[in-house]
Parts: C-alpha cells; sequence; structure tokens
C-alpha cells in the first residue's frame, strides 16, 4: 500500500494540471465575440473572487481537511466549466469565473500541501525529491493539455469543455474512493488566528521574502500568460501550432530546468534566491521586445527553463519552514497574492493592448515587476546574506 501511495498521489497531481479548458481559455472567449478589454475584465472578475475568498478557504482546508477542499474544488470547477459552455456569452463567462474562483481558491494551497503531507508521511520520499516531481508533473500535465487542447480547438472548443469536465469526475472519484489521508488522519484541528499567520511570517522572515518575490515576478508573467496565446493568435500562428509550441514550452522546459537545477545548487543559495527571478524577467524583456517571433518563442520559452531551474529550490526553503497545521493557509497567501496581481494587471493588460499593441504592454510590466523585484531584495538583504 505505501509503495502505490506515491504513484497513486503523483497521478492525482498530474490529473489536477491536465486542464485543457485553461489552456485555450482566452481564445474560446474571443471566439465567443469578447475583446481583449472584456477578456481582462473577466480575468480580474476570477481575480476577485480568489481574493475574497482566498484566506477563508485556507483556512479551512486547514480546519477541515484539505481533501474535503480539493474535492469540493474539483466538483466546483465542473459547474463553472458547465456554465462557460452553456451560457457562451459575459454573463455566463462572469459566473462562471466567480464559481472558478472559488475552485481555485479551494485547491490552490491545499492540494499541494495535500501531497507533500502525505508523501512525506510515506517517509518514502523527501522535501526535494516531491518539488523535483511535483514541477514536472505541473509542466506536463500543463504541456500535454494544451497540444491536445489545441487539436481539438481546430474542431470545436466543445469538446474542450466536455473532455475536461470527464477528467475531473476522474480526479473526484479518485480523491473520494481512492485515497486514505494519511497526515490528516494523525493531526488534530486547530484554530488558525490571523495574528499567528503575521507572527509566524515575522519569524520566517525568508518565506515572507519568496511570497514577496512571487509577487513581483507575476506582475509581468501572470497577466503575459494570459494574453501570450492571443499574441501569438495575433501573428497568425495557427491554433493547432500554439498547441504544440506552449507543449514543448512546458515539457521542454520542465526537463531542461532539472539539468540547470543540478548546475545550480553548485552556486550559493544567496545569488540564486535574488539573481535566479531577476535573470528570468531579463529574458523575459528580450521576448518583449523582439521583432521575431521565433526569437520570441525561444525567449519565453527560456524564460520558463531559467524559472524551472531555481523554483525548486525556492520551493524547498519555503516549505521546510512551514509547519503542516499552517502550511495550506500560508500557500493561500502566495495565492492571495497571486489575485492581487490579477485583480489590477489583466483589465490593465486587455485596455493597453487595444491601445498600444502586445510588445509595449510586456515590456512596461516587465519593467514594473524588474524593479520591484529589485527593492524586495533589498528589503531583505539580511536575510539572505545568511543563506
Amino acid at each position: 500500500m505505501i509503495q502505490k501511495r506515491p504513484t497513486l498521489l503523483y497521478f492525482i497531481y498530474f490529473l489536477a494540471c491536465f486542464n485543457l479548458v485553461s489552456s485555450v481559455q482566452t481564445l474560446y472567449f474571443t471566439h465567443e465575440g469578447i475583446n481583449f478589454f472584456h477578456i481582462g475584465l473577466l480575468m480580474s472578475i476570477f481575480q476577485v473572487t480568489k481574493l475574497v475568498s482566498e484566506l477563508p478557504t485556507g483556512y479551512v482546508a486547514d480546519k477541515f481537511g484539505k481533501k474535503r477542499s480539493v474535492v469540493v474544488s474539483v466538483l466546483l470547477e465542473i459547474v463553472g466549466m458547465v456554465l462557460a459552455l452553456c451560457f457562451p456569452n459575459m454573463l455566463g463567462f462572469t459566473l462562471a469565473m466567480i464559481v472558478g474562483g472559488i475552485a481555485y481558491t479551494l485547491s490552490s494551497g491545499a492540494l499541494d500541501a495535500l501531497l507533500i503531507e502525505e508523501m512525506l508521511a510515506t517517509k518514502t520520499r523527501t522535501l526535494e525529491q516531491i518539488n523535483s516531481v511535483t514541477r514536472v508533473l505541473f509542466y506536463v500535465g500543463m504541456g500535454l493539455s494544451s497540444l491536445l487542447a489545441g487539436i481539438v480547438a481546430s474542431f470545436d472548443f466543445y469538446w474542450i469543455y466536455i473532455v475536461s469536465i470527464v477528467v475531473q469526475i476522474l480526479l473526484v472519484y479518485l480523491l473520494v474512493r481512492r485515497l486514505k489521508a494519511i497526515s490528516e488522519q494523525a493531526e488534530a484541528n486547530k484554530i488558525i488566528k490571523i495574528s499567528y499567520i503575521f507572527e509566524y511570517l515575522n519569524q520566517h522572515k525568508i518565506v515572507t521574502y519568496i511570497l514577496g518575490v512571487d509577487f513581483t515576478y507575476a506582475i509581468a508573467f501572470l497577466p503575459i500568460g494570459v494574453f501570450y496565446i492571443n499574441y501569438l493568435s495575433s501573428q497568425s500562428v495557427p491554433i493547432s501550432t500554439i498547441g504544440v509550441l506552449t507543449t514543448l514550452q512546458l515539457i521542454g522546459s520542465a526537463i531542461l530546468g532539472i539539468w540547470a537545477y543540478k548546475l545550480l545548487k553548485k552556486f550559493p543559495v544567496r545569488y540564486i534566491l535574488l539573481g535566479g527571478p531577476l535573470i528570468a524577467l531579463g529574458v523575459l524583456f528580450l521576448f518583449a521586445i523582439s521583432k521575431d517571433v521565433k526569437l520570441g518563442i525561444v525567449c519565453y520559452i527560456m524564460t520558463s527553463v531559467i524559472f524551472c531551474s531555481y523554483a525548486p529550490i525556492f520551493s524547498k526553503i519555503f516549505h521546510e519552514h512551514l509547519e503542516n497545521h499552517i502550511r495550506a493557509t500560508v500557500m493561500s497567501i502566495r495565492s492571495l497574492l497571486f489575485a492581487l496581481v490579477g485583480l489590477t494587471m489583466n483589465p490593465l493588460f486587455g485596455y493597453l493592448i487595444e491601445k498600444v499593441g502586445f510588445q509595449t504592454t510586456f515590456m512596461i510590466a516587465i519593467f514594473l515587476s524588474i524593479s520591484l523585484t529589485c527593492i524586495n531584495g533589498l528589503i531583505f538583504k539580511k536575510v539572505l546574506a545568511t543563506y
């Protein structure tokens, strides 16, 4: 049972990452007549919902069980897909974004926390091994779903939603019928106060620093990620080709990232903690200014490779400083920061793209992200010096 358990957990995580809808969602919106500004508004509605529900759902996961939280999340995800499929208009998409936002927050911290804690409970995997495998599974799942979505979207968006719903139903079955949570059986539920969270973060400043890096990096990367496929489409790249490119980017960056990660382990951690995100943002800036689409795609892929190379180091340090009873809540704070970025940047991106185009908008966001990342590094300079 113990030997089979890691395989089941990894497969569950893979299915959670295998989401065809997220791969082509903005293309589906434009297909149904939604312009970029309104797409930005829809994504902001999603982020507002996350913003409002992130901490409460993180608390729910820590209080009532991460497995239950993830199951409810998947069920709500199915509801959101049905809404978007059956009501392909601004109102239907708005409702889908609200439901999807709640679903996301119920699993955003809980799924990773559940996987990590269950894996550690088996005593068959180290934290570093878990982080490395889940990183690959995330990108492989996203990559394969992007490939399939690109192919299916060439025919009909309808089947993208149908396949995704079937995958979600399978995920619910595995969670409910096959997975018996070990770690949560052994833990007493604890009431977590907001004051305790702030005190915890103050005592573990490296966690606060990493949260800050996530926030500043996301200012550029999240909105660009949202509109990336629209950018490629505007450059006359076929949807099926976009799917292939996205797959190569995700899977290739995960594989190359593992190789690069081994090289990075030879360098002092403090250099990686600051230099990794800055180098990635620098390459992303090359993507933004590139006039050649092919060169831009290469730079975008290289950004993902760099991210995958340093992300396991960040993740290892991050989780080493988190106790099980607070893990989902702190990871929800992480998602909360992403929600803040999406809330402000997505509609702004949509507006600026309509006015000044993709590349200028991308450059503005990346410059802002680089500036804030440097400021964050200066604030936590003493903390970084200890690594």
